[in-house]
């Protein structure tokens, strides 16, 4: 996978694109006996590449289909509706490998296939749903049936790559999503633009109390301190509740090395002691320190100080992105992955595939994955394919949050800001070309023609001239060392990513899991983002996308505003100020009774537009609520949803066909807010139907029929008349309540009727006989 570190420290430096390409000498391929099918393609080699006839070593990936799809879909969509039951009830790795994870029988006839040529499995992920496999490029051509190139890279190394469109035999194909690593030799790119020193700007003597300009602008290096972003976010009131991250763990995905001793310069200037552990994926990153890193590190540790920060590092190869999401997705101790790394989501093929299904994994796991959009505008595959719109992968994946990039030109009231489009980038956004659009992507301003996945899902600041305060001292020659201003979309992730983790620990939640159905909820019943109206992200004159109110493709939702942090709790209903009301105290079998949920917030403030689930429980009969069969989920337990209407009031029906108690639960976003029990009475007898008239004996006659009628039990519903029919209960002849027996004559004889009876008062009809089949003799 091409993978960009999408960065910006201003004035500009040029972007580098540090693309190198490599191959390997064309080996020979088996010819298949059984049809085969294709798992992987194969992107054109650069014109720079050179290939070499040698044999070598390569890692790459496989990922496995999940075992049940269709529930794998319904169980993602339960874990973010806050109308479901299962709302943020999520998985651990263990749980999902066994719901669904690759079956044994799968994951044998794939490892056995791919061992026959010789080829090595490394590891089986924790998930199953990765294998990772090494081998030599001859043993990877025979298996895949396709020549295997190896490239020599500017910097000396080799790397192998498909040269044309792999293939598998049909009977494993199906039990593969993608192949991942042999694809593409093109290096992953960093893109940094470098700020002018800032050694004449004054910093704080002690970080930790840095404050706005006076004028709410950034300093004189083009630079937020790490306080007004809190201001600008919201996270100053959150932390001085002393909300600062505590149980959340950060996962940073990094294909470079962060500089410790340039995060312990920043950390003691701000006061800062944070819990830093490293984990290395297929040995760790290669080369020197890399900024991004080293910035990511800096910026989360600050705007979420009491979080645990798990960096996680693998090599900038075509294996290693990869295999570092699935180690983070296994390990399954981040409640948020953030990433600053990307690529346009068209190149190469098979890597965007291969990662679906590790997000998928985190997203039942409950890890919220933040991606930065990118940092070419609405043309991401600037450099590599065209400057057609396109837009960067992972951020445009459907269980992952993109974030997009403003100019930040001053955090008073109101705030001043627009789509980054200026100091050589813009923020990505725009339409997917392989994503089709979710349910949950819904908001003003998205209208029915958008029916491909959109891009960014929120904003924040990226311009380099209005970025971050980053301590770094290994920008490239001729650009700032030590104290600099830096931007890009990959100062968002990690800044978006320091706001759930501090909303998951004011909301009291562990994880607050796959974010996006939450953000685009609160859009439509929230005041939880600030439109961006101004702006546009055509970076290269393609005429793509231009700010305007509601959602659009350059700024996505808007960016986070004050109460953000606060609206991400799943309960933002006040019990103390709502109620459960009922609205009568005599509740009888049969008959619906009222009932009214009143939805009110901290400040007692209605809730509209709200759903909340309504579960009942009986010990017996019949339970159903507002009158729907739907709602029924066994014979005495019933499950619904109602909305709050303007009045902030969610008003149903509760009906018992028996008498007993009915334990009623409601429950808002996962959390129960009220559980009542509701004491159904019978109907009083003169409010009853009557009962079916009980039949003790049956005598037929000549054309002619003699029904003998049991007594009434006492304290039973009284009865006006007996009526019997012999059509089918097309006509219904009527006789005395009394009556002991009923004669029927004028009957045909020799015929065999089938006789309804019924009974009859003033509160209507008992319910029908079952048939009384006689025959009338001659």
């Amino acid at each position: 996978m091409l993978l960009s570190s999408r960065r910006f420290l201003a004035p500009l430096f040029a972007l580098c694109l540090v693309g190198v390409a490599l191959s390997a000498p064309t080996a020979t391929v088996a010819s298949a006996a059984q049809s085969r099918v294709v798992v992987a393609g194969s992107t054109t080699l650069p014109a720079s590449s050179k290939i070499v006839h040698r044999v070598i070593n390569a890692n790459f990936d496989v990922t496995l289909a999940a075992r049940d799809p269709a529930g794998l879909r319904s169980f993602l969509a339960d874990l973010t509706s806050a109308t479901s039951p299962q709302y943020r009830h999520f998985l651990t790795t263990a749980q999902y490998a066994a719901r669904f994870g690759a079956s044994e029988a799968s994951v044998a006839a794939v490892r056995a296939y791919l061992t026959s040529y010789g080829l090595r499995v490394r590891l089986l992920s924790a998930g199953r749903n990765l294998l990772e496999l090494s081998g030599r490029t001859t043993q990877i051509a025979r298996a895949f049936a396709t020549p295997v190139e190896t490239v020599h890279l500017a910097d000396g190394s080799l790397r192998a790559q498909f040269a044309r469109a792999a293939t598998l035999p049909s009977s494993i194909a199906h039990d593969i999503t993608a192949v991942a690593g042999l694809s593409s030799v093109i290096t992953p790119r960093a893109q940094l633009l470098s700020a002018r020193a800032s050694s004449a700007v004054a910093l704080p003597g002690t970080c930790a109390s840095a404050s706005p300009s006076a004028t709410s602008t950034p300093n004189s290096a083009g630079a937020y301190s790490v306080a007004q972003q809190a201001q600008l976010y919201g996270l100053s009131g959150a932390w001085a509740q002393g909300k600062t991250g505590q149980g959340q763990t950060i996962a940073l995905y990094e294909l470079g090395q962060y500089d410790p001793s340039n995060t312990a310069t920043f950390f003691k200037c701000y006061g800062l002691t944070p819990t830093i552990n490293t984990v290395n994926v297929d040995g760790g990153t290669t080369g020197g320190y890399n900024n991004e890193a080293t910035m990511d590190v800096e910026e989360a540790a600050a705007l979420a100080p009491g979080a645990t920060l798990a960096v996680y590092q693998a090599p900038n190869t075509s294996s290693g992105n990869l295999d570092l999401y699935a180690r983070i997705a296994s390990d399954n101790i981040a409640s948020v992955v953030s990433t600053s790394w990307g690529d346009c989501e068209i190149d190469p093929t098979g890597t965007v595939a291969a990662e679906q299904v590790i997000f998928e994994q985190m997203a039942a796991q409950g890890q919220t994955v933040i991606a930065a959009s990118g940092d070419n505008g609405s043309s991401d595959c600037n450099g590599i394919i065209s400057n057609a719109p396109a837009v960067d992968d992972p951020a445009s994946q459907p269980l992952v949050t993109g974030v997009g990039g403003l100019t930040v030109s001053s955090i008073a009231t109101p705030v001043v800001q627009s789509v980054w489009n200026a100091n050589g980038g813009a923020g990505g956004g725009g339409t997917s070309q392989v994503w089709s659009r979710p349910a949950w992507q819904n908001a003003p301003g998205i209208t029915p023609a958008e029916t491909m996945r959109m891009v960014p899902d929120l904003s924040v600041m990226a311009d380099p001239a209005t970025g971050f305060m980053n301590y770094n001292t290994h920008n490239a020659t001729g650009t700032c060392q030590g104290w600099c201003a830096i931007g890009g979309t990959s100062i968002g992730a990690p800044l978006v990513s320091a706001l759930v983790a501090t909303g998951a620990q004011v909301c009291g939640a562990a994880r607050l899991g796959f974010l996006n159905p939450t953000l685009y909820n609160l859009a439509r019943t929230a005041p939880a983002f600030t439109d961006v109206t101004a702006g546009s992200n055509d970076l290269f004159g393609t005429g793509m996308y231009t700010a305007g109110v509601g959602y659009d493709m350059a700024s996505g939702l808007g960016s986070p505003n004050t109460t953000f942090v606060n609206d991400l709790c799943a309960t933002p209903v006040n019990v103390a100020r709502s109620a459960l009301v009922f609205s009568s105290t005599h509740n009888v079998a049969g008959t619906a009774s009222h009932l009214t949920v009143a939805l009110r917030d901290a400040n007692g403030n209605t809730i509209i537009n709200a759903p909340v689930v309504v579960s009942a429980h009986g010990s017996s009969g019949r339970v159903t609520i507002d009158a729907d069969r739907t709602s029924v989920r066994s014979r005495s337990s019933a499950l619904y949803t109602v909305a709050s209407d303007q009045n902030g009031n969610a008003s149903f029906t509760l009906q018992s066909s028996l008498p007993g108690p009915v334990v009623v639960s409601v429950t808002f976003n996962g959390a129960v807010l009220f559980s009542s029990t509701v004491v159904v009475h019978a109907v009083p007898l003169n409010e009853q139907k009557p009962l079916t008239p009980r039949i003790t004996r049956v005598a037929a006659r000549s054309k002619g029929v003699v029904l003998s009628i049991g007594a009434r039990a006492a304290r039973t519903p009284f009865v006006v008349a007996l009526q019997v029919s012999v059509d089918g209960g097309l006509t219904w002849h009527s006789y005395p309540a009394s009556s002991a027996t009923i004669t029927l004559v004028n009957l045909k004889g020799r015929v065999t009727y089938s006789l309804l009876v019924r009974a009859r008062n003033a509160n209507g009809y008992s319910p029908v006989s079952a048939p009384i089949r006689v025959a009338t003799l001659r």
